[in-house]
């Protein structure tokens, strides 16, 4: 397959995940910041799926329940009588474009959310008074509001689907192929590093280019919230909309909620999982790297975000510095296979091996712009008026740090450790590209459990990532 293909596939299947992630993301909005009704928590509680569950663990759910052996087309095949599989979705273009929409809609969903409820509802009533329509009122008081939102929760979908490396390794269809897994199969099976190095290249320019895009409206977003001075009352549900909600619903269950359940059924209801996982020699070992890897990363990337979250603060307070607003998103533009491929390769020039300081330095890289961004967001509500008293009063600048922000922020600063410690103990790709001597993650063992068929011990290790993922997620409000 040509250069051009795979950048055309590439592109192609990344727009239409995010045109699917966007309209159910965008519909879920809708009902959470505007009707009431039983199941508005749980929608808000997805939000946190995207980034604390692995994709590993998304296409091993996906497996599990669609797969031609997997839970729907058995009770399909029980209830129609029927020995084939009606139901196939898996190794085709459909079901990675499935899988990447339903994945990601909760970032649209809480983007969008967050800002409907905080528009001024004075001003929908003000046009109902002058006679607009919903629909009107929509097109002219709310969507103005609600398209920085929009637009930037999309980018970051779009870049995580164009970065998708486990779900295209996987249900890939024979003959279509992205940039990130060419750029692993170039340097780990086929070792053509040439190509590799061509690939990494034209797919971090792409991707550079929708980073800056997406920096540039992290400002205007700030400037677009609006606040309104009354509580926002939901509609409870119409018949109509009660219908729609339903249907809605219901394909949210199938095609999100369902795989990923399907992993703790799968390994609670297999007897002796727990045992068999727990009695494998490279269980505890895999633990314990994960821990330790996750927990560098963590304090490298909190670190770093607060370092320079602070440095914008005192540099920048005006928000006009493009560049220095630019730089703290540049890491979204390399993906880790491209960074796993470029470290593998520095260090094995210098004679080196890899380490799990290795793999943390990487992962901190990598996740540092999502805590940097939970930080700058809390820096952002902190008055200015703060930094005019401490210039007058604060012996130093570290005092006014200990004494003014810290208090401030210490919250965020705990949920920006959590949120990096549970995305890099679900990062598969970064362990699996490093090929980290005589060790392993949980996420790694995972993969190579799923990979061995061994779908029973796999979902046992991915229902403990699973767990402290979500665990650890809880402490993050961002």
């Amino acid at each position: 397959m040509n250069i051009c293909n795979i950048i055309g596939f590439t592109l192609f299947q990344a727009t239409s995940s995010t045109i699917v992630a966007l309209v159910i993301g965008f519909t879920a909005a809708y009902y959470v910041a505007k009707k009431k009704f039983i199941f508005n928590r749980f929608l808000m509680s997805l939000s946190g799926i995207p980034l604390s569950v692995p994709p590993l663990l998304i296409a091993l759910g996906y497996v599990l329940f669609f797969g031609n052996n997997g839970s729907l087309n058995r009770f399909l095949m029980m209830l129609t009588n029927s020995k084939e599989p009606p139901f196939s979705i898996l190794y085709s273009y459909v079901g990675i474009i499935i899988a990447h929409g339903f994945y990601n809609f909760p970032i649209i969903m809480k983007a969008v959310a967050d800002a409907w409820q905080r528009i001024p509802e004075e001003e929908e009533w003000v046009a109902s008074l002058l006679g607009a329509s919903k629909f009107q009122i929509f097109r002219h008081v709310s969507l103005p509001h609600l398209v920085v939102p929009l637009i930037s929760s999309s980018a970051i979908v779009f870049l995580f689907c164009y970065f998708s490396f486990i779900i295209v390794l996987l249900f890939g269809p024979v003959g279509l192929t992205t940039l990130e897994v060419e750029v692993y199969r170039a340097s780990r099976m086929s070792f053509d590093f040439s190509r590799a190095t061509l690939l990494a290249l034209v797919e971090t320019v792409i991707a550079l280019l929708i980073v800056f895009f997406y920096s540039g409206l992290e400002k205007h977003g700030i400037s677009t919230e609006g606040q309104s001075l009354f509580s926002r009352k939901k509609k409870p549900l119409t018949l109509r909309s009660n219908i729609l909600f339903q249907v809605f619903f219901l394909h949210v269950m199938i095609f999100f909620v369902a795989p990923i359940f399907s992993i703790p059924i799968k390994a609670f209801f297999v007897p002796s999982t727990f045992v068999k996982l727990f009695s494998h020699k490279t269980f505890f070992p895999a633990v314990l790297a994960s821990v330790t890897s996750a927990s560098m990363t963590a304090l490298l990337s909190t670190g770093g975000a607060f370092l320079y979250a602070l440095f914008l603060r005192i540099k920048d307070p005006a928000k006009q510095n493009r560049v220095l607003r630019f730089l703290p998103y540049v890491p979204m533009a390399i993906s880790s296979v491209v960074l796993g491929f470029v470290i593998s390769y520095v260090i094995s020039y210098f004679a080196r091996i890899t380490n799990l300081f290795t793999l943390s330095l990487c992962q901190a890289f990598l996740f540092w712009p999502f805590a940097f961004r939970h930080l700058q967001n809390v820096f952002d509500k902190i008055p200015y008026e703060l930094d005019e008293v401490a210039m007058i009063f604060a012996p130093s600048l570290l005092y006014s740090v200990i004494k003014g922000y810290f208090p401030l922020i210490k919250k965020a600063l705990v949920s920006a450790f959590c949120l990096s410690f549970a995305m890099s103990l679900g990062d598969a790709s970064l362990p699996l590209i490093l090929a980290i001597p005589n060790v392993q993650t949980l996420a790694l063992l995972t993969y190579r459990l799923a990979g061995s068929y061994r779908f029973a011990e796999a979902c046992a290790t991915g229902t403990v990532i699973l767990a402290l993922s979500m665990f650890l997620f809880s402490f993050s409000d961002d």
